[in-house]
């Protein structure tokens, strides 16, 4: 499976603005941590989450939803267990005070998900600081587009669900 084939054919791929993004000035710190700390996802030494998440923070994504510091840390490390390559291509984000909304693009590669093939997963983050901190997360992304369209006999399935949905 190919970048492209991993979503609609028709739609087209938002360009990677996570340089350009970085390269802003204007920008608070804690924005700057967050783009650099997730352009390597796989990399990404957990024990430095402290850096940029406070220790009371509460994350929420399609899976879980966490509370502090700790929990986030075991997460992240049992979600990369097997992971070969993971990449987050920044979009576009918006900020409103302490609030920062952020579109990005996750580009997965997991030995037991498409073949071992890249995933590529739109989402979007709504982000809440304090004290120049993430103290809320929450994730909002196609947990089916990353997962089960892309296990063997789930992925059978859904396709037959969705091409039944879709008027001939």
């Amino acid at each position: 499976m190919s970048k492209q084939d991993s979503s609609n054919d028709n739609e087209q791929q938002p360009k990677d603005r996570t340089e350009e993004l970085e390269a802003q000035k204007d920008q608070p710190a804690v924005i700057q941590r967050l783009l650099k700390y997730y352009d390597e996802f796989s990399d990404v030494n957990i024990d430095k989450l402290g850096e940029l998440y406070h220790d009371e923070v509460t994350f929420i994504d399609p899976i879980h939803q966490l509370h502090g510091l700790e929990d986030l840390k075991h997460y992240f490390k049992h979600t990369m267990e097997n992971v070969e390559e993971c990449h987050f291509a920044f979009t576009d984000y918006a900020q409103n005070d302490d609030h920062l909304f952020v579109n990005w693009q996750m580009r997965l590669r997991h030995p037991k998900l498409a073949d071992g093939q890249e995933i590529v997963v739109p989402g979007v983050s709504h982000i809440e600081f304090k004290e120049d901190k993430i103290i809320m997360q929450r994730d909002y992304y196609d947990l089916g587009a990353m997962i089960y369209e892309h296990v063997s006999l789930l992925g059978y399935v859904i396709g037959k669900v969705k091409a039944r949905m879709v008027p001939s």
